[in-house]
């Protein structure tokens, strides 16, 4: 597949000399290895799971009754959290690039994502992590 051809179908041709359109394999790399990325997934994962945690669980519990409801709602908030906290351990609050990323995104949604996995952290005795998240939140309202 040529890039050139496709662009070319909108008739926009790169100039003489103009130079080759990145790779997209390395922008996705690229981006996938940003602050804003980051934040971004752990936001998205921890605010569409509470989202539609209840929809998931009636689904399961329509499946078979016979499922603990309890145990699923646990294995999902185990898996969802974790999954976010792999995200979120790579962000570095202490960069002033990232922490205008931070401004950039919705504030509210950010700290309502901060504050659930805090909450499930402080349930699982996990502190490290939580003092990572305070920091977060003492970044969001630095009077509290």
């Amino acid at each position: 597949m040529d890039i050139n051809k496709i662009f070319g179908l909108f008739g926009s041709k790169p100039e003489e000399g103009e130079g080759n359109l990145p790779n997209p394999e390395l922008v996705k790399e690229l981006e996938e290895n940003h602050p804003r990325y980051f934040l971004g997934m752990f936001t998205k994962l921890i605010n569409n799971h509470l989202n539609y945690q209840e929809g998931l669980i009636q689904m399961f519990q329509s499946v078979d009754p016979k499922l603990d409801m309890e145990d699923v709602r646990a294995a999902g908030e185990n898996l969802l959290y974790n999954r976010a906290w792999k995200y979120i351990e790579n962000f570095n609050i202490e960069d002033k690039y990232s922490q205008e990323i931070i401004n950039e995104n919705s504030p509210l949604k950010t700290e309502y994502a901060i504050i659930s996995a805090l909450i499930y952290f402080e349930k699982e005795e996990e502190y490290e992590k939580c003092a990572f998240l305070k920091k977060f939140l003492d970044f969001l309202n630095p009077t509290s």
